[in-house]
Formats: C-alpha cells, sequence, structure tokens
C-alpha cells in the first residue's frame, strides 16, 4: 500500500493532465463530455490503482515460482479436510486473490466431486484484485493517515481485510461441509509436493507484467462499455442534445435517466447509508468490481460538470451530503458499509458464467451469486447500524 503511492500519484496527475489537454483542445460539445466525462475519466479510475495490482501480481508469482503455492496445499491438507476441502483447493483459494476465473478453473484438479463443489462455492469470497482498487480507495474514508508500530495504518487496515476475506472463505466452506449432503468415498490425501526453489526475477517480472496486462485489457473493456452507457444515461433526458448541453450540470444529472433510476433504487440502498447514485455505481459493478471508482467519478461530477481526478473525488465526496438523511454521505460508517458489501458480494458476471460452465449448473451459479449478494447487504447492514 505504501509502496503504490508514489507511482500512483504521478499516474493520477499525467491522467488529469492529459484529459485536461484534450478537453482543452477540443470543442465544447456532448461528443467531447462523451470522451472525456466517460471514457477517459472510466479508463483513469483503474489505471491509477495499477501500481498495487502489479505488486500483488508480483507477489503471487513469488509464491508460485519459489514452491511454496504448491507445498501449501501439502501442508494445509489435514486442516482443510476438516472444513471439507483440501490440500489441492488451497491452490484454487489462493489464486483467488488474484482473480477468481483461473482460480475456479484451476479446481478441476480436485478429484473429489464434493470437495470441488465446495471450492469452487467459496473460492469467490477471496478478495480477488477486482476489489483492490475499491479498498484502495475507500479505506481513506475509513483509516486516517499515519503509521502505527511503524507500518502504514491504511496499509495495516488494507491487510487485515484480506484476513477477514479469508477467515470468512474458510467459515462459509466449514458450514456448507455440514450442511451438504456427505459424501461416503474416501478422498485422497494431496500428493507431496516438488521442493522449495529460488524463483527467477525475469519469470517473476514477466509473469507480473503479463497478469497486469490481462487484467488492463479484460477490465477496460467492460469499463469502456459501461462507461459510454453510463455517460449516456446520465447525459440523455428530456430535450435536444443542445439543451442537455445548457442544462446545469446538477440538474443534467438529476433529470437524466440515471438519475431516475438512482432514486429509484435509493430506498433500498439507503439503510446501507449509500445514496442513489452511489447506488448505481454499486450496480454498475455487478459487472465488473473494478468499474466502480470511474462510475463514482462520472456520477459526482465537480461545479463545472467535469469528472474529478481520483485525488480530488475524495475530498469532492467529502462534502457530498444525503439527501434523504442530510448527513454527509461517505462517513466511516457508510464507507465500511460499502467495503463491507463489497467484500462478499458476488460482482462479476465473468465469475458466475465461469461456475456455471465448471459446475453444468445454472442453479449452482446463480444461487451463489444470490446468496453472497444478500449475505453482503446483510453485513454492510449490520456494520452501518453499529458504526453510525
Amino acid at each position: 500500500y505504501s509502496w503504490a503511492t508514489v507511482p500512483t500519484d504521478l499516474l493520477d496527475g499525467w491522467m488529469a493532465s492529459g484529459i485536461d489537454t484534450v478537453k482543452g483542445t477540443l470543442p465544447n460539445s456532448w461528443w467531447r463530455s462523451l470522451l472525456v466525462d466517460g471514457v477517459l475519466a472510466g479508463l483513469s479510475g483503474i489505471l491509477v490503482f495499477l501500481p498495487q495490482i502489479l505488486i500483488l501480481f508480483g507477489f503471487t508469482a513469488l509464491l508460485e515460482h519459489s514452491g511454496a503455492m504448491a507445498r501449501l496445499g501439502y501442508v494445509g491438507d489435514r486442516f482443510l479436510q476438516r472444513l471439507g476441502l483440501g490440500g489441492r483447493s488451497a491452490i484454487s483459494l489462493v489464486g483467488g486473490m488474484a482473480c477468481a476465473i483461473p482460480a475456479v478453473m484451476a479446481a478441476r484438479a480436485i478429484p473429489d466431486r464434493r470437495e470441488r463443489l465446495l471450492t469452487i462455492l467459496v473460492t469467490p469470497m477471496m478478495t480477488c484484485s477486482a476489489r483492490l482498487p475499491v479498498y484502495a480507495f475507500l479505506i481513506a474514508f475509513v483509516v486516517p493517515e499515519g503509521t502505527w508500530g511503524g507500518f502504514n495504518k491504511q496499509g495495516l487496515f488494507l491487510y487485515g481485510l484480506y484476513l477477514i476475506s479469508t477467515l470468512a472463505t474458510l467459515l462459509m466452506a466449514w458450514i456448507l461441509h455440514r450442511t451438504l449432503p456427505q459424501n461416503p468415498d474416501r478422498r485422497e490425501r494431496a500428493e507431496e509436493w516438488p521442493p522449495y526453489r529460488f524463483p527467477q526475477l525475469s519469470l517473476v517480472v514477466g509473469n507480473m507484467i503479463r497478469q497486469g496486462a490481462i487484467f488492463l485489457r479484460s477490465a477496460g473493456k467492460v469499463i469502456l462499455l459501461l462507461s459510454v452507457v453510463l455517460w449516456g444515461l446520465g447525459f440523455l433526458g428530456e430535450g435536444s442534445l443542445a439543451e442537455r448541453q445548457a442544462m446545469d450540470p446538477a440538474q443534467r444529472l438529476e433529470t437524466s435517466v440515471l438519475g431516475r433510476l438512482g432514486n429509484a433504487i435509493e430506498p433500498v440502498v439507503t439503510p446501507l447509508g449509500f445514496d442513489g447514485r452511489m447506488g448505481m455505481a454499486v450496480l454498475s459493478s455487478f459487472a465488473a468490481r473494478e468499474v466502480f471508482v470511474g462510475t463514482v467519478q462520472t456520477l459526482y461530477p465537480t461545479s463545472d460538470g467535469s469528472s474529478p481526478k481520483v485525488s480530488e473525488l475524495k475530498s469532492r465526496l467529502v462534502r457530498e451530503t444525503h439527501p434523504r438523511t442530510g448527513r454527509p454521505l461517505l462517513t466511516t460508517a457508510s464507507a465500511a458499509s460499502l467495503i463491507v458489501f463489497y467484500m462478499f458480494a458476488m460482482q462479476c458476471l465473468s465469475t458466475i458464467a465461469i461456475v456455471r460452465s465448471e459446475l453444468k449448473s445454472w442453479r449452482w451459479a446463480v444461487g451463489q451469486a444470490v446468496g453472497l449478494t444478500g449475505l453482503a447487504y446483510l453485513f454492510a447492514w449490520m456494520t452501518h447500524v453499529i458504526l453510525s
């Protein structure tokens, strides 16, 4: 968390400068707003968190190339069997910290059908790289800057989120293990894994860059599409394009299709401490969590109607008030509630599709998504009530 601060700030500044250059070059029109406030602002919302994502993939590659990842399965087999899992499940669980999609696919190596089912059902609860930009953005609203015991307090909080998600995943595995029908067949123990070895730096760096590029390509496609859709929903409404362009930005958003959708879902998300626009940002994240920050940039523009850069967005949201309660929008309670929701909700259409493909069942895939989202709503509500 600390190491990524400098490159993150540099990327944020470069992206903001580039957006300002494009904005100053093009004439004031609706299509400039589409390009600047829709596409470019959405992409910058994920690019500024690339350093943290690369660091995550780098350490994951170290685990893989040193043999530690494989050894984990052998060492943890006895403990995991008590939860209905096994040594091979550890590979999927740790892999889920990078991305749930290959982690779920890795469960193919598990010969026991029931163990494989349990592994696939709980793996999406692990903190994947797509959650990292959301956490990195929201932690500032929960934990103040500073150090504790020589460590960055916000970084320690982030580490705590990883621990909590891991413990919650193991607890869910135990609950499902006690609930689902037992398998009378004896399961094989995990194989003996190769010894530790010194990882080659070139392989680690290459893997880190390759995985980062894959993340950007996959996330970029979703972000580009959703950014255009969200911009259109937030711009279009009653009146012509010219009339909409001439409106005050706040009025334009309020009278847009997106504004009406936000007002419609606001009663549902108000118990969690969110307003309608924040609810729309959460709703759009069900396509991919990575779009959250870029969506918030679009939904909470500056006074001139442009999208603020990420560093300015935090101070922008501090001044925002909830229209129903009149209280500040992002307080410690509401930000923590949002973090808890993202921790448990299954907001990834690709993962749902992969689960369906691996289990050959829409019932399991949809049931998993609905169940985890309902659990996320309950825990987020409890968090907001306790901290308010």
